[in-house]
């Protein structure tokens, strides 16, 4: 398991701020701006920031099969990220140190079930983002990207995008039509597009352009976009060297499922945290809903079939269903036990539907953000950041010195604690 730390911040005494790393190859930026840094700055805290089995250099396997993805699970990761402070708290120096996690999406799950699994070691916890509620057919995400769009795009956006989704459908309904989509769209010339799982991988494709902005973006990112869209038929496909189906060989998008199938498995991440969302959280985006412009071309089906295709037959939707079950199970669902845990949200975010918004307790308070998006709160302040934005990292420094007994324990009057 490798991890990082900084340490010139640090008193003795001063707390330790671990930042959990989820689905990804671990950085060191997180120590050197954002929330986690201003609280050590302020505290005279100890940073430290730990790598997810499975992902980046701590791999225990050089070559990731089904059998030694066995290992791979929230709660292995969790008993992980105890033994390491376990060890660090061994040391004399951080004998009275308190000990705050920080996470963020599915790390801010992980950060609000260490408290939840070890309250006696951990003190405190930010859990950003955090789609804490383990969903099979994760529909509402397309319907909160249809809302985003709805809300902060232009008069006309909405109909434009049923007009372009619309298109591509009629377009699947003929030999000529998918000929001619083929071309427009810059599919490659052998890939067949008669296939219902490569027609759902183009869907899915053009779906992500708006699932990306919605995610990540902001009210002027979403005008803008539907500024773009509406003198053209289709949907701007992402950048090049950003997009999973491009073919760089032979310049073309390449929706062939086997072939996506055989991609993800080698790229070690990618496989990583197929293999979690088949076994423990699923948050599959289906169009299952009517609730959006996106026409319902994304089965659960395609998904399914990802899981057994990369994993084998039995990694079927009973074996999906029953990890979405295990896991809510486990830790609580959008109820979980827990104090000194602070859930904060933007309300751009899509996987805020499976977060907790509304306060569990006192000491269990929930925090939605208007106008922000996934985890903007373990930024630092930036120039152009909603004033709801930064009064919201403010209060939940606030709270995590509070619960740790150092601080200021007047709330400050310019914060407002709402939902």
């Amino acid at each position: 398991m490798r991890y990082m730390e900084r340490l010139d911040k640090w008193k003795k005494d001063g707390p330790i701020y671990l930042f959990m790393y989820g689905e990804g190859e671990a950085s060191q930026v997180f120590l050197q701006t954002g929330i986690l840094y201003e609280l050590a700055e302020e505290t005279n805290g100890a940073m430290l920031l730990s790598e997810h089995r499975y992902y980046g250099k701590s791999k225990p396997f050089e070559e990731l099969t089904t059998e030694n993805l066995k290992f791979l699970s929230s709660r292995q990761a969790l008993a992980d990220t105890a033994r390491l402070l376990e060890l660090v708290k061994s040391e004399p120096q951080y004998e009275n140190s308190k000990i705050v996690v920080v996470g963020g999406s599915y790390a801010g799950n992980l950060a609000a079930w260490m408290r939840l699994l070890y309250p006696n070691l951990i003190n405190a916890a930010i859990a950003s983002s955090a789609p804490v509620l383990a969903k099979k057919d994760f529909y509402e995400y397309l319907e909160h990207v249809s809302d985003d769009f709805e809300q902060h795009g232009t008069e006309d956006c909405m109909e434009k995008i049923n007009e372009i989704f619309t298109t591509y459908e009629k377009r699947f309904r003929t030999v000529d039509g998918i000929k001619q989509l083929k071309k427009e769209e810059y599919i490659c010339e052998d890939t067949d597009m008669t296939k219902v799982e490569n027609q759902q991988l183009f869907f899915l494709d053009k779906s992500s352009a708006f699932m990306y902005i919605a995610q990540y973006g902001n009210p002027d990112v979403i005008k803008t976009y539907c500024e773009d869209i509406k003198n053209t038929s289709l949907v701007f496909s992402s950048k090049v060297d950003e997009n999973d189906f491009y073919d760089t060989k032979n310049n073309c998008y390449d929706y062939e499922f086997e072939e996506m199938i055989q991609n993800t498995k080698e790229i070690d991440w990618l496989v990583s945290w197929t293999y979690q969302t088949c076994t423990e959280f699923s948050y599959f985006p289906s169009t299952s809903s009517n609730k959006h412009p996106f026409t319902d071309n994304i089965s659960m089906d395609l998904f399914y079939k990802m899981c057994t295709k990369t994993f084998g037959p039995n990694f079927d939707e009973k074996r999906i269903e029953a990890g979405v079950m295990e896991t809510n199970m486990m830790y609580g669902g959008l109820t979980p036990n827990v104090t000194k845990v602070v859930f904060v949200n933007g309300d751009l975010d899509p996987y805020h539907r499976l977060s907790i918004l509304e306060d569990l307790s006192y000491e269990a308070p929930a925090k939605v953000i208007p106008r922000t998006s996934h985890c903007r709160d373990l930024f630092s302040n930036r120039s152009g950041d909603p004033e709801e934005l930064i009064e919201a990292r403010y209060y939940i420094k606030y709270l995590i010195k509070k619960w740790i007994g150092l601080g200021d324990y007047n709330k400050p009057n310019e914060i407002k604690h709402t939902t």
